[in-house]
Parts: structure tokens; C-alpha cells; sequence
């Protein structure tokens, strides 16, 4: 089958139960393009706002850098594994994890980008009720219809929406910083404001990296698409750390400027900057919030739906549909409300997760085709272990940032978890690399 016909197709298959075929392997503009639109988003802004407001301008830039890089180092490196492989997140946590043990770390992720595909669909409904009026209710259902039908079409449409995203925020962003230092403050690198409790710098890491922690560690569902390793490498540094770091940026800039009232809570959500400023402006600001918002729940709930997919042994897109009115469902029962606890959550227990596939795929295995297992405790004892470690950390030793202190332990624990426990007959067979 050529590469044309199958671009010419509306709906691809998605192979949600097998490696990508090399035939319907994408472009690394294609690739790049996924990445690259999905953190470019108000969600980022609203992050690198809030770390502002406790850190000062500079330090919080800093702080955003530091956790844009770490997210590199994370999704960068699972993504090699998946275009090498074709093989998306719950193929390659069987590997790991075994056959049954994977169910319990897919269905975990699968799940928790479930929630954050209905954070944005609330923060839609949300965002147009307090900068235009309009009705939260009728808003929120509106964004999530939109949201699935464009995940309904498969990695395709978010693609294109990436495309779209990513200038559209550039220019809106762009508008939005000139309207701050016009009314605001425009030394915005002087801006240090003085915060009794501030979050540390290790915080304000752990923050930046918790934001896409999820949907990071699920790479492979948008990187198996690569033509090979070496691209599904490449495509990630369009998200992390350039498309994230410019977006988290806007929100700290806007902040420095003082126009937000109250950016300790809100953060860096400019679009009551926007608001106010005649019909054209208007109604590109709405446009916004809805291609905007829409980028990353589109992402998430694709997410969710391939990882459904493979452990029902269901299609993508029907389980699209039905994870899709749930997620909507919760999104009117206001999710967004949480929004800072649920980034916390995720900084704690997700990131040992992604070390735990880096190590065996990439370093002790990565010329080995496991023979499927039910299960592969060391990964689970690790996992334990390191999430313990880290959550102790956030309440005792807040100044450390606790996805580095999860990533790192993780990594050393399984390498040395790895000299005792051998893998049996998961280390047969050899694995054909793309």
C-alpha cells in the first residue's frame, strides 16, 4: 500500500492492538505537528503564571526551563523507543509490566487523561463565562462535543489541529502581552513578588513536568507514527522544551506586567486581558479558547481512548465516543476546581512510570523482545518504592522537586533491582528495530 492512498484516507486505522506498519508511518513534520500544538496552550500559560506569581520573573523562568528540559529527557527518550518500534504505550507496557500486570499501569494512565480531557472541557465552558458571559453549561457541553468528534477522526485530525494551534496561540499570545505592558508594569524581569510560603524552585519543577506528565509517559500513542527512533526523538523537542516553555512564558510575562488581579490563583489565563476590545478581537478570542483548549483535550482523550481500546480489545473510536460523554459528564461537575492538587497527584506517582520503561527498554533490554509474562514484580516494586519516596519528599522536603527525586530513584532502583532478579523468559527472542 503507498504512502498516498493512505494519506488520502479520512479515517486510518489507528492500530490500537499492533505496531505501526511502515506504510502509514508519518513525516516528522506530521509527528512533529502532534507535539507541537499540544502544549501550546492557556492550560501552560495558567502553570507558568502561578509559578511567577510565587517565584518572581526570573526564578520562574528558570524553574519552567529546568522542567521543560526534564521533559525532554523523559519524553524524548520513550518516544525513540516507540518510533523504533511502532509499538504504542500499552504494547510497550506489556513489555515492562507483563500482560496482566500492564492493565493496572494503562488503566491508570488511560484514566487519568480521561480527567484531564474533562479539565479542559470545563475550563472552556469556564473561560467563555467569565471573559465573555457566555453560558457555562451550554459552553462546556458544546467544547466537549467538538473535542471528541475531532479525536474521533484519529491522529490525523490532531495533526492538522496542531498545525492550527500552535501560530494561533503565537498570535494571540503576542496581542495579549502587548495589551499587559501597555496597561502593566513593563519591566517584567524586575518582577519579584514577595509571597509568604512560596513554592521552591524544586516545586515549581515538579509543577511545570506534572502538567504533561501523563500524556508524556503515553508518548508512544503519538510517537509510534514516527518513520523511526531518530524522529520520534526529534518530534518531541517541538513540545518540550519549545512549544511548553514559550507557552508557560506568555503566562509569567503577562503576570510580571500586574494586570491579572489575582495571579496566585488564576495564574497566567490571559483572556481577561483580551476581553473587552471590540467585535474582531472578540470573536478571535473565542476561536481561541475552543481550538486552544480543544489541542490538549483532543490529545488526552486520544490518549485514553487508545489505551481503552487495548485492554477491552475494542476499536478506538466507539470507545471514543463512550469515554467521551463520561468525560463530559465530569466536566460539568467542575474538575477544574482542582486543578492544582490533581498536578501534585500526578508529580508523585506518575514519573518513576516512565524511568521504569527508559531503563528496560532503552537500557538493560533495549536489543531484547520480552516474551510476554503476566507479570514483572520488580517493575511494580520499583514503582512503590519510588512513588513512596517521592510522595515523603512532598510533605517532608518540599524544597526538592519530587519528579526528579522519582525519576532518579526509579532509574537507579530498577538498574540495581536488575543485577538480582533475572528476567527469565522475558529475555528471549530478538526485537526488530526500525
Amino acid at each position: 500500500m503507498s504512502t498516498n492512498n493512505v494519506d488520502k484516507k479520512l479515517l486510518d486505522p489507528e492500530f490500537e492492538h499492533s505496531p505501526v506498519p511502515n506504510e502509514y508511518r508519518k513525516k516528522l513534520s506530521s509527528v512533529a505537528a502532534v507535539w507541537f500544538g499540544f502544549p501550546m496552550v492557556l492550560t501552560s500559560a495558567v502553570i507558568g503564571g502561578l509559578i511567577t506569581a510565587q517565584l518572581g520573573f526570573k526564578t520562574g523562568a528558570a524553574a519552567m526551563l529546568a522542567g521543560n528540559l526534564l521533559l525532554f529527557i523523559m519524553v524524548g527518550l520513550l518516544s525513540y523507543d516507540a518510533g523504533r518500534t511502532g509499538m504504542n504505550f500499552s504494547l510497550t507496557a506489556q513489555k515492562t509490566f507483563g500482560r496482566s500486570g500492564y492493565y493496572i499501569v494503562s488503566g491508570l494512565l488511560s484514566t487519568v487523561v480521561i480527567g484531564w480531557f474533562a479539565l479542559q472541557v470545563g475550563l472552556t465552558g469556564a473561560t467563555m463565562h467569565g471573559s465573555f458571559g457566555a453560558s457555562l453549561l451550554l459552553m462546556t457541553i458544546i467544547g466537549g462535543i467538538l473535542y471528541v468528534a475531532i479525536t474521533y477522526v484519529g491522529i490525523k485530525a490532531l495533526s492538522f489541529l496542531g498545525w492550527i494551534a500552535a501560530p494561533f496561540y503565537i498570535l494571540i499570545a503576542i496581542i495579549a502581552i502587548a495589551m499587559a505592558v501597555k496597561n502593566g508594569n513593563s519591566d517584567i524581569f524586575h518582577y519579584n513578588p514577595h509571597v509568604s510560603g512560596a513554592m521552591s524552585f524544586g516545586a515549581a519543577v515538579t509543577l511545570v513536568f506534572a502538567g504533561f506528565a501523563d500524556s508524556g509517559t503515553m508518548t508512544a500513542d503519538f510517537t509510534r507514527w514516527a518513520k523511526n527512533g531518530r524522529q520520534g526523538l526529534l518530534s518531541t523537542i517541538f513540545a518540550f522544551p519549545i512549544g511548553n516553555f514559550i507557552a508557560e512564558l506568555v503566562g509569567g510575562i503577562v503576570v510580571a506586567t500586574g494586570v491579572i488581579p489575582n495571579p496566585a490563583s488564576t495564574g497566567g489565563d490571559f483572556m481577561s486581558v483580551l476581553a473587552g476590545h471590540g467585535p474582531l478581537l472578540t470573536i478571535l478570542s473565542i476561536l481561541f479558547v475552543f481550538i486552544n483548549l480543544g489541542s490538549v483535550g483532543t490529545h488526552c482523550l486520544y490518549n485514553g481512548a487508545v489505551g481503552w481500546s487495548h485492554m477491552t480489545g475494542k476499536k478506538m473510536r466507539p470507545i471514543t465516543l463512550v469515554i467521551g460523554i463520561v468525560g463530559l459528564i465530569v466536566a460539568v461537575s467542575g474538575i477544574y476546581n482542582h486543578f492544582f492538587n490533581w498536578l501534585v497527584l500526578l508529580g508523585v506517582i506518575i514519573p518513576p512510570i516512565g524511568a521504569i520503561i527508559i531503563m528496560d527498554r532503552l537500557v538493560l533490554r533495549k536489543n531484547e523482545s520480552a516474551n510476554l509474562v503476566s507479570w514483572r514484580p520488580m517493575a511494580f516494586f520499583v514503582w512503590i518504592l519510588s512513588a513512596a519516596i517521592s510522595l515523603y519528599c512532598n510533605f517532608y522536603a518540599p524544597h526538592l522537586s519530587v519528579a526528579v527525586v522519582g525519576l532518579v530513584t526509579a532509574a537507579v532502583f530498577y538498574g540495581v533491582g536488575s543485577l538480582f532478579v533475572k528476567n527469565g523468559p522475558a529475555s528471549s527472542n530478538r526485537e526488530k528495530v526500525s
